[in-house]
């Protein structure tokens, strides 16, 4: 009897060791579970929260831009159009006075959203940017020079871009066909005009010119926007190089430079300020914005970029709006964003009803 008394007691405090430790490995399983689930339900809000401040920044950015006039400088905030009016840009444009009122600058410069600070947006006129859908090879070439790419590729990203945007099945002399992707093992050429800018990643060659999207990614310089005309008051750099001939880094400064005291109205207003003499230039000008805009919402606290391109339907009373394309901005690429010039702000939509009474 006490032998087995004594097995007993042995017995029993093993077990008790075995139960604490199951015991031990439950609770850190079970707080692994809580703090995992916690994280998760963070992760949604934190998603949530970005999706509804996205969905409410478009909102005022689509208010402002349906309701108010454009002009020159871009979006009138504290006027309202003229009554009868038309909302046609072009009209707007000659009934509205050239330099007075508050205005929200499209030239992509980083602004603070009023209603919501933890935001910051830039807002880039799509006729100011390279049109990929649109660009031919004169154009092209000058771009790619903008942009210090090797010379011996020009010819290459020219025809293959060319190539995948028309509907024919015939290879220029330097371009890539249906057969060429298939023997790659890449997706076929789409033959229709490009739906973003990313897409021509999936061209030939463009993927690897890896200028193109470094300066892409920081600030836009490509478009696809369904609309016609280039307009040097909102347009970058590279684009200023890019359409206007004979103009150089230093002199689309100076260009960028004069706009901001008075924007060009003509072809005249753009020679004097960079000191040459334009004629018969090839493309289309057009010196007020179009109806096309590509957004950089950036979340100030994550640095988080959300790029969507949003087109106005003016005519469209059932959906007077689309958005193109959303993306995000690669983080290694997304820019830290500190101090903001304080009069760059997007208005709150009551600050544009009440300035506009």
């Amino acid at each position: 009897m006490k032998i087995s008394i004594k097995l007993s007691r042995g017995f029993i405090l093993p077990l008790s060791l075995w139960i604490i430790a199951v015991m031990g490995l439950a609770a850190a399983v079970l707080s692994e579970w809580v703090s995992t689930a916690v994280n998760n339900a963070i992760a949604v809000q934190n998603k949530a929260d970005s999706e509804l401040a996205f969905a409410n920044i478009r909102n005022e950015i689509i208010f402002a831009f349906a309701r108010q006039p454009m002009t020159f400088r871009g979006v009138i905030v504290d006027k309202l159009p003229e009554p009868g009016s038309s909302l046609d840009p072009f009209s707007d444009t000659l009934n509205t006075e050239f330099g007075d009122g508050e205005t929200i600058i499209l030239d992509g410069r980083i602004s603070t959203v009023s209603s919501n600070p933890r935001y910051a947006i830039k807002i880039q006129d799509g006729r100011g940017l390279v049109n990929l859908n649109v660009a031919n090879n004169t154009t092209l070439k000058r771009f790619f020079t903008s942009l210090n790419i090797n010379e011996t590729l020009h010819d290459s990203l020219i025809d293959t871009l060319l190539d995948y945007r028309d509907e024919d099945d015939l290879t220029r002399l330097s371009g890539a066909e249906i057969n060429d992707y298939n023997n790659l093992g890449l997706t076929r050429p789409a033959n229709f005009q490009l739906l973003t800018p990313l897409e021509a990643q999936r061209i030939i060659g463009w993927s690897a010119a890896s200028e193109i999207w470094e300066n892409h990614y920081t600030t836009p310089i490509l478009t696809t926007c369904r609309s016609n005309g280039f307009n040097p008051n909102t347009a970058p750099q590279i684009a200023l190089q890019t359409y206007i001939e004979g103009v150089s880094a230093d002199t689309a400064s100076l260009l960028m430079t004069a706009r901001e005291t008075y924007p060009f109205r003509n072809i005249q207003d753009i020679g004097n300020a960079a000191g040459l003499i334009l004629v018969a230039q090839p493309f289309f000008y057009s010196f007020v914005p179009g109806l096309c805009f590509i957004i950089d919402l950036i979340d100030r606290e994550t640095n988080e970029t959300i790029r969507f391109s949003l087109t106005l339907l003016r005519r469209e009373p059932d959906q007077p709006w689309q958005i193109d394309y959303v993306y995000k901005i690669p983080k290694v690429i997304q820019e830290r964003v500190a101090d903001i010039n304080p009069k760059y702000t997007f208005p709150k939509p009551e600050d544009i009803a009440r300035g506009a009474d």
